[in-house]
This record gives C-alpha cells, sequence and structure tokens, in this order.
C-alpha cells in the first residue's frame, strides 16, 4: 500500500495577515523580514541543497547578525508557539508542493500606482518583486558554496537568472541598466516556474517511490536550542514547555 501524503495545511489569508502583522510589529526588530522576503526566504531554504537548523534559519527571520541575538518581544509563549506553527505550516505548505512537481505561486507586495513622485523619490522605490527575491537569495548565501554547481550548470544557471536578477535589480555591476515594468513582469511570471526548476535540481523526482528526494519537512527546534523568544532560556524550558506562560 503506497504511503499516504502528510496533510498539508496551507495558511489561510487572515492567518498571513497575521503572520504579516507580527513581522511588521514592534515585537520584532527593525530588520526583520517581511512577508515578502520570509516568503522567498523558506523557497530558497527548501530548494536549498543543504539542511539548515531550526535556530539558524529562526534568527536570520528576526534579522539576526553576527553581533548577537535580537530581542523579539512576544506577547506571551503561546504568542511565541502560534507564530512558530505558523511558519511551519507555511514552510510545508511549499515543500509538498514543490516535492509534488508544482509551481508554488510568491507572495509579493502590490504596487499601487500613486502621484508622481521625483526622480529621488522613484530611484529610492523597490522593484516589485525584489524583496522576494532577495530572501530567495538569502538562502542560497546561507551555503553559496554548496549552491555552486547551480550556478554552473546551464539550465540551472538559466532557472537562477530571474531570481538573481530582480534580489540585484539596484546594483549596477550586476545588472547594467534599470528594470523597464515590462522587464519586471516578464521576470516575476518566471519564478513560480525558477523556483520549481531549481527544486527539481537538488531534489529530483525518480520514477518510483524509492528514487524520489525525501521533502524537505520545516526543521523543529530541539529542547535544548535557545527560545526564538530571547530569553536565553532553551526552548524547552520556556516557550517550548507544556502550560508555559512566559
Amino acid at each position: 500500500m503506497a504511503a499516504r501524503k502528510p496533510r498539508v495545511d496551507p495558511l489561510t489569508e487572515s492567518e498571513l495577515d497575521e503572520l504579516d502583522r507580527f513581522l511588521l510589529s514592534s515585537a520584532t526588530p527593525e530588520d526583520s523580514m517581511d512577508l515578502e522576503e520570509l516568503d522567498g526566504f523558506i523557497a530558497g531554504l527548501v530548494c536549498s541543497p543543504v539542511a539548515v537548523g531550526a535556530s539558524e534559519w529562526l534568527s536570520l527571520i528576526w534579522g539576526d547578525t553576527e553581533d548577537g541575538r535580537r530581542p523579539v518581544r512576544f506577547a506571551s509563549a503561546a504568542q511565541c508557539r502560534r507564530i512558530l506553527e505558523l511558519l511551519d505550516r507555511h514552510w510545508a505548505t511549499i515543500a509538498w508542493t514543490l516535492h509534488s512537481g508544482m509551481p508554488t505561486m510568491p507572495i509579493l507586495f502590490e504596487y499601487k500606482s500613486g502621484p508622481p513622485v521625483s526622480a529621488a523619490d522613484r530611484m529610492a522605490e523597490l522593484v516589485p518583486g525584489s524583496t522576494w527575491a532577495i530572501g530567495f537569495m538569502r538562502a542560497v548565501g546561507l551555503h553559496a558554496d554548496d549552491w555552486q554547481d547551480a550556478f554552473d550548470d546551464d539550465a540551472a544557471s538559466e532557472s537562477l537568472t530571474p531570481i538573481v536578477t530582480l534580489a540585484h535589480a539596484d546594483d549596477r555591476e550586476i545588472v547594467e541598466q534599470p528594470l523597464s515594468a515590462q522587464q519586471v513582469e516578464s521576470l516575476i511570471e518566471e519564478l513560480p516556474d525558477s523556483t520549481l526548476e531549481l527544486h527539481q535540481f537538488w531534489h529530483p523526482r525518480g520514477s518510483g517511490p524509492e528514487e524520489r528526494a525525501p521533502v524537505r519537512k520545516p526543521p523543529k527546534l530541539k529542547p535544548a536550542d535557545p527560545c526564538p523568544c530571547c530569553s536565553g532560556r532553551p526552548f524547552a524550558r520556556c516557550c517550548g514547555a507544556t502550560g508555559s506562560l512566559n
């Protein structure tokens, strides 16, 4: 009997809004990822040839640096566990979608046209899709050496091109000329297929179950990992403890 596919529970619109509000709230550092960057970051981690630990990727979401952990002010242990649940479910949804051979649609901010702005203000505007691509490339940067085979492969490097181009849209050493609206739209349209192709490059799907690479499941916090609330205590003795009221 074939193994049953694990249940995937995609986040609803209200849950995505809940996660977005938390990421943009005063509870997180100013340089925390927003929902668009987070979506690209998780997609990159799911595609990656190297698995990451839970504490490693969570700390990057909060804008962690080598100088030390940044404070994340959860209102309660229950909220901490709730945010971890939303992150796990979003990761699982992306992972199982790609593992099933289907492209995922990136979460992108809506850019609405407004009143005319100065040339300086236009230069400061983000290129649509660039935040998502920056998130994906942050995942690549975690293990850049391991990604080198993709950059050296003709087909995989072609799949990387729209992501790299959008991520470096304002870097004139990489993207020599400003992208037109039509070019940006075309690059964004390529993101779903590019992500799937990169996932299949590192995680090929064979004809039989024994030939398929395992799905990249959400990494779980270990009991001894630092708690995401930055209390300094192990997760199992803080927000991960049953009935914890941190």
